[in-house]
């Protein structure tokens, strides 16, 4: 390699955030640049927050069965429908932001709706 050749890497580009300190409550986190849009289809698996009152802050697995414009038809993999045997159906917003928690420790500006992680099929043996 030649002395005058510099090695150089691209930093990887994460949300720029805006931290406001109040002397009368808890620091404000706001994020500063747009999130990315998310694309939907159907048959997609994503996670949708709770916001209700009983359940705030619980990420739900859902499958997306049909996508209009501003909303998504989705299936809940893990809640039943009180009316009948089956998993609970229901159309939600795409693109609702999420309400802002009483202590402020949560940054603004997050979707209700994520794409799901992969799950780790991967299987750990330990000797004993």
């Amino acid at each position: 390699m030649d002395g005058k050749q510099i090695a150089t890497a691209k930093l990887p580009n994460y949300p720029k955030l805006k931290v406001k300190f109040s002397s009368s409550g808890p620091a404000l986190i706001q994020l500063v640049e747009s999130q990315h849009k998310l694309s939907f289809e159907a048959d997609g698996n994503i996670e949708v927050l709770c916001q209700d009152s009983g359940m705030r802050g619980c990420w739900f697995r859902c499958k997306i069965l049909r996508v209009s414009e501003k909303r998504l038809k989705v299936k809940y993999d893990d809640i039943l429908d009180c009316d009948a045997p089956e998993k609970l159906e229901e159309w939600i917003p795409s693109y609702r932001v999420v309400n802002p928690d009483k202590l402020r420790m949560r940054c603004t500006g997050r979707l209700t709706v994520r794409p799901r992680p992969l799950e780790d099929t991967t299987t750990l043996y330990f000797d004993l």
